[in-house]
Parts: C-alpha cells; sequence; structure tokens
C-alpha cells in the first residue's frame, strides 16, 4: 500500500501517528509524505504543519520552516512546543526580537518545558543578556539536573560574563552525563586556553576531535592552542586538516592566514587569505587581515581599501578602525588616522593596543585624558608583559610631548630594561664584524676589485644610525620629481646572501670578499637589480634607505661605482637617545641599553671614517641633521647636486610629498621642518650621563 492510500484508509491522527514513527526512525521521506498528504486534506492540522516545519528546518529551509511553525501557531496557540521551535527558528534567520517573544509565550505556556527554556536562553546570549541566559538555563537544569545542553549553554552564559571557573566546572558536568558531547569538550578546551592551561586544553579539544572526527571548529581551536604553545608547525598541520575537511570554509584559512603573518611568511599569508575571499568576499574578518597583509607588502592603498570595505561591513568594530588607522599613519594621513583610531578607542576603551597606537599618532597636551589611561594601565597587574613594555614607551612619549622630561626618560628607561631582558644578543661579536668589514676592504682590495661593477645603475644609498634624519633626507630626494622613494629594502642584503650560500657557512661576508670574482660580483648586481621595482613614469633614480648599508658600503662602491652614498649624521648623543626612546619593529638589539647603544655607536663611526678614508672623495656626502634643520634650502641643494640632478624647488616641501614611510619617524615628515630635536638630550640631565660617559670625545 503506498503512502497516499495508507493516509486515505487510516485517517489524520493514525496518519500523523506514523508521520512521527517515520520521524522518530529517521525515515525523513515518508514522514513528509504522510504529512503532507494530512495537511492537504486538512490544512488547519496543526500537528501536520508543525512536523512540516520540523522537516523543513531540517533540509536547511529555515524560512520555509518558519511558515509552516507559524501556520502550526495558528491552529493550536496554546502548545508551547511551537511557540519554542519558532523561537530557535526566528533566532537562526537573526531576528532575535521575535525570537525571545515566541520563546517567552512558550515558557509562559509550560514553565518547566525544557527544550523551551534552552531555547530562550540561546536567544538572550546571541542579544548578549547573558545573566537573563544563565537564569533559564539554571531552571532548565532545576528541572532536569541531566540534560547536558543546559549544563553546555550555562556554562557559555558564564564564560561570556568571565566567570571562567565556574564555566569549566559546568562544561566537566555536561561532559559528565556524556562523555562523547564534541560541543563540550571543545569549549572546555578553549576556556582552559584561556585560562592558560594549553596542555589540559589541548587534551579537551583532541578528546572533541576523536567524539567527532570531521568536527572543524575543535581543529580550529586545536590550531590556536598549539600556538599558544609555542608549536607553530603543528598548529599549520591542524589548519591545514581543518581545511580538507571543508575546503570552502574560510575559517581555517583566516586563522592560518594570520599565524604564516606572524611567521613573517606574508606572501603565504596573502595566498591564504585570498583564498579565504574568494569563497567569501564579504567576509569582514578576512577582510580586515587582507589590510594587515598588504600593509606587510607594502601596498598601502590596498591596505586602506580593504580596512574601508571591513568598516563598510561592520562600522563600529574598533579592530578594523584600528587596523585602519595604521595604515593611514603609514601614508602620512594623520588626521584620519586620528579620527580611526580616536573612534575605536571609544568603542573599546580599554584596548591597551588601541591606546598605544593613537599614541604614536597624537601630539599630546597638558591635561589630555589619555595619559591618565596609560599611567594606568602601564600599573595593571593582569596586563601581558609586552603591553607594559609598550605602554611605558607610549607613556614617555606623552610625557616628553607635554615637557615633563625626566619621567619621559624614566618610562624610556623602564620599557628599555623589559625588551632587553627579552633579547638574545651578544655584543662581542656585534661589535667584531666592524672590525672585520675595517681589516678587510683595504685600499689594496678595493683596487684589485675595482672595474668588476655596474656603472648603468645609479641607486642612491642613505645610510647611517637610526633616528639620524636619515627619513628627512629621504623625503627631500623623493620630492625631487625624478627620484623614486623606495624605503628601507633589502635587495642588498639579499644580494650578498645569494653569494654567501655559494661558498657555504665556513666563508662568510666580510671575508668572502678575498673569493669573490666579477661573476660573483655581477650575482649581486644582478639579484638587486632584478628586485628593484619599476619606477614610475618620470623616475630616473632610486633610493635606497636601508641604513645598516653602511656595512657594505666599500661593496657598494665596487658594484655601483656611479652610485651615491648619503651618511646620513646626527649629534652622537641626541641619536643614541632618539634610538633608545623608541620600540623598533625590527629588533635594534643594541638600543635598550645606554652602554651598549654606545658601544655599537663608536664602532659605526669607526667604520664610517674608514670607508671615508679609502674611498674617493666625492661617493660619500655627509649630511648633518642639524644643518639641514639650520639651513634647508642650501642641504637640500647639496645633496640633490651630490645626485647629480637640477635643483627642483619641490624638495623644500618634503613634508606634502604623498609615500609611504614606515619608519619610527613617520610623524615628523609629515610636518614643515622644526628644530625642537636639536639637543634634545640635555632635557634629561643626569639621566643621559652614562651615555655621555661611554661616548667621550664623540658626545661633543
Amino acid at each position: 500500500m503506498s503512502v497516499s492510500e495508507q493516509a486515505s484508509v487510516v485517517g489524520p491522527a493514525e496518519s500523523m501517528r506514523l508521520a512521527w514513527e517515520h520521524f522518530r526512525a529517521q525515515r525523513l521521506r515518508l514522514a513528509h509524505q504522510l504529512s503532507r498528504q494530512v495537511i492537504e486534506r486538512d490544512p488547519r492540522n496543526h500537528d501536520a504543519a508543525s512536523l512540516l516545519g520540523i522537516l523543513a528546518y531540517r533540509g536547511g529551509q529555515t524560512k520555509e520552516a518558519i511558515k509552516w511553525m507559524e501556520q502550526a501557531v495558528e491552529g493550536d496557540p496554546n502548545v508551547a512546543g511551537f511557540h519554542s521551535n519558532l523561537c530557535e527558528m526566528y533566532r537562526q534567520i537573526g531576528e532575535l526580537d521575535r525570537a525571545i517573544e515566541a520563546g517567552r509565550r512558550g515558557i509562559e505556556l509550560d514553565p518547566n518545558y525544557l527544550q523551551g527554556l534552552n531555547n530562550l536562553g540561546i536567544a538572550l546570549f546571541d542579544k548578549r543578556d547573558y545573566a537573563g541566559a544563565e537564569e533559564l538555563y539554571r531552571r532548565a537544569i532545576a528541572c532536569d539536573p541531566k540534560f547536558p545542553e543546559a549544563h553546555n549553554n550555562l556554562a557559555n552564559a558564564l564564560r561570556a560574563q568571565r566567570r571562567l571557573d565556574e564555566a569549566i566546572e559546568e562544561y566537566r558536568k555536561a561532559i559528565e552525563l556524556r562523555p562523547t558531547y564534541a560541543e563540550a569538550l571543545s569549549n572546555l578546551g578553549c576556556t582552559l586556553r584561556e585560562q592558560g592551561h594549553l596542555e589540559e586544553a589541548e587534551q579537551a579539544l583532541r578528546m572533541a576531535i576523536g567524539a567527532r572526527p570531521n568536527y572543524i571548529e575543535a581543529f580550529n581551536n586545536l590550531a590556536l592552542t598549539l600556538w599558544d604553545r609555542k608549536q607553530p608547525e603543528e598548529a599549520l598541520g591542524v589548519l591545514a586538516r581543518s581545511m580538507a575537511i571543508q575546503p570552502d570554509r574560510p575559517e581555517a584559512m583566516i586563522i592560518m592566514a594570520s599565524y604564516l603573518l606572524d611567521l613573517g611568511r606574508t606572501k603565504g599569508a596573502l595566498y591564504a587569505c585570498q583564498r579565504a575571499l574568494r569563497n567569501r568576499p564579504d567576509h569582514v574578518g578576512a577582510l580586515n587581515l587582507m589590510g594587515r597583509i598588504c600593509r606587510d607588502l607594502e601596498d598601502f592603498a590596498g591596505s586602506i581599501e580593504h580596512c574601508r570595505k571591513a568598516l563598510a561591513l561592520k562600522p563600529d568594530a574598533p579592530e578594523i578602525l584600528n587596523n585602519l588607522g595604521i595604515s593611514l599613519l603609514e601614508v602620512g594621513d594623520l588626521e584620519g588616522a586620528r579620527k580611526a583610531l580616536s573612534r575605536a578607542a571609544e568603542l573599546e576603551p580599554g584596548s591597551i593596543p588601541t591606546h598605544i597606537n593613537l599614541a604614536a599618532a597624537k601630539k599630546f597636551k597638558p591635561g589630555d585624558t589619555e595619559i591618565r589611561f596609560l599611567e594606568e594601565a602601564v600599573s595593571r597587574p593582569d596586563i601581558s608583559e609586552d603591553q607594559r613594555m609598550a605602554l611605558h614607551y607610549s607613556l614617555g612619549k606623552a610625557y616628553d610631548d607635554i615637557k615633563e622630561h625626566r619621567k619621559a626618560f624614566e618610562q624610556f628607561m623602564a620599557g628599555a630594561t623589559i625588551k632587553r631582558r627579552k633579547l638574545n644578543y651578544d655584543e662581542t661579536p656585534a661589535l667584531r664584524l666592524f672590525d672585520r668589514i675595517r681589516h678587510v676592504f683595504t685600499p689594496k682590495l678595493l683596487a684589485e676589485k675595482a672595474g668588476f661593477g655596474d656603472p648603468t645603475l645609479r641607486p642612491i644609498f642613505i645610510v647611517g644610525m637610526p633616528r639620524s634624519g636619515s627619513t628627512l633626507v629621504e623625503q627631500i630626494l623623493a620630492s625631487h620629481p625624478e627620484i623614486y622613494g623606495a624605503g628601507e629594502v633589502k635587495y642588498l642584503h639579499g644580494g650578498v646572501a645569494e653569494v654567501d650560500r655559494m661558498f657555504g657557512s665556513a666563508v662568510r661576508y666580510p671575508e668572502l670578499m678575498h673569493l669573490i670574482e666579477q661573476s660573483q660580483l655581477q650575482t649581486i648586481v644582478n639579484y638587486y637589480r632584478e628586485h628593484l621595482p619599476p619606477l614610475p613614469a618620470g623616475k630616473t633614480r632610486v633610493t635606497d634607505k636601508m641604513l645598516t648599508n653602511y656595512y657594505y658600503v666599500g661593496l657598494i662602491y665596487l658594484l655601483f661605482p656611479n652610485a651615491r652614498v648619503i651618511h646620513c649624521k646626527r649629534n652622537a648623543v641626541d641619536t643614541c637617545i632618539s634610538c633608545y626612546s623608541k620600540m623598533f619593529r625590527e629588533d635594534m638589539p643594541y638600543t635598550y641599553d645606554l652602554k651598549e647603544i654606545a658601544h655599537y655607536y663608536q664602532k659605526y663611526h669607526e667604520l664610517m671614517e674608514h670607508w671615508k678614508a679609502v674611498l674617493p672623495q666625492h661617493y660619500i656626502l655627509e649630511v648633518k641633521y642639524e644643518e639641514v634643520v639650520g639651513n634647508l634650502e642650501a642641504e637640500a641643494r647639496r645633496i640633490i647636486s651630490h645626485c647629480n640632478l637640477e635643483w627642483d624647488a619641490a624638495c623644500l616641501e618634503f613634508h606634502k610629498t604623498e609615500r609611504p614611510v614606515k619608519t619610527a619617524s613617520v610623524t615628523q615628515v609629515r610636518q614643515p621642518l622644526y628644530s625642537s630635536s636639536v639637543e634634545r638630550w640635555r632635557n634629561y640631565g643626569e639621566l643621559v650621563e652614562p651615555l655621555v660617559r661611554e661616548l667621550g670625545p664623540l658626545a661633543y
């Protein structure tokens, strides 16, 4: 007998009894056919409408399910289960107010209806009414202490309220009732991770995966835990397994892209994030992450574009505003950066990273409330060491801005002490390198290797200590219509590394200079040429502002005899203090101890004096920051003349030149020239005496 024949023989009540029997036995097609037969004969049959709604919901047709469930309510408005089901269905489509209204009606009809209490609790949780959700879960548990879902959901509400110990207790109760409860195991693992109990977290998450081998959320949470355990490769492997389960889901790709970015594998991060965006072009997290990746690749326009796309989808997201603010700061839009970062701080007043970024973008004034936040935050016992370190530097800048210089330097000292403790810096080999270079690059060696380079390439190399005015000099140069400012690029170092690898680990730069011939020098030239970006229209020259190219000035002369080197100098004490008061993006390990920075400066000075002695006089131009400040036009003309270019008045309006600046001087080069940094060190009085004594004659 067919289903339709069966329905016509037994009548609606028996048909629905059979339909529910088929449903419970997972014979869903038969359940659907029978209930459909009944509803066609009796459109007001609320039982059939209810089952059709549940079947549609199970099939992922939530709007269709709502239509049927609303019909069931119309047929009999006094069934608590109908309202409870509507609560969950409305919640699934994001209509939380209607969900809560339906849920409340359900528990009014039956105050002890377990699923009704649970469903309404979930809707309130999604509405971020965590206390209300907690109350409902506790009512459900009071009705049935062996209701594992209610224990798990109660734990979620407690976790959202940061009552982590209580949450862990409830997760464990849920797992005790159902040992293979994958969601509770995964949630337990996440909460243990938040508490720093990483080994226990990993164990719980592996149990969740054992209970449900294709549980993507558990895989992703396990990857987060392994990353926290300093096992990055294992974390990436787990993410790869997660992606293999459902290749179209973006979550694992986004986490992987973030980790690859943190590991410095920016191209890999780019590919992973691009794949995530192909699957979900409107994924806010992926768009925001792409903003970070583009910035790391120095594609600042791309970074800002992706941040703005993310912000259009989620206008009040502090993490996106923060990311946008950093990128705007990089391109010199200081007002835009301050606006974005200030808004982020309003939305998330307690966010330490946001306030640190805002401190870099603004000029503090006496009475600034932002200073109070930094003062209170730096003394909090619950912040990480890295946050405390960054806060010391931000607070030091704030005090400097309001001319409380002693307090500023005390903050710099506190930050530098933390940073130095975290570094593995061995001063002896670092300083010996300078001596090795001087001993190798004798006039005899330079004469022997001369003529092997490429006279057609004419880069402009800017070298010197950090904070010596080099960004200012490059900005002046980049304001000339024929010069493209490439910034701090590592092309020369990359070319030297290529040749280093040819000789293995036994002989490296500088000693390999005794062995290399024209072909190896040409390898470095080719590497450099291949990595230079295409010059924009009208540009004929490019600047290379990798400051540590002072290690290679003799090699530069051999490689590019028609290049030019500009050596940026500044008062030695001012230079060292300015380095000491910054937390650099890349570790410059000698800058976090006053004596060590003095020793390094002395060796750098010796090397630059050596280059002046062994190279032609015209090759290196020495530019002193104080003289640029004192007579901008004369010094700018001297710089342009050194590069064999015609003078252009645009070089005097360097602060108007729009180009990315990824250095600690980003805010300074967006302003007209000022002299307040000259002899800055005197503001700090006796606190800088150890540095002055160590520098000796170089200090004056």
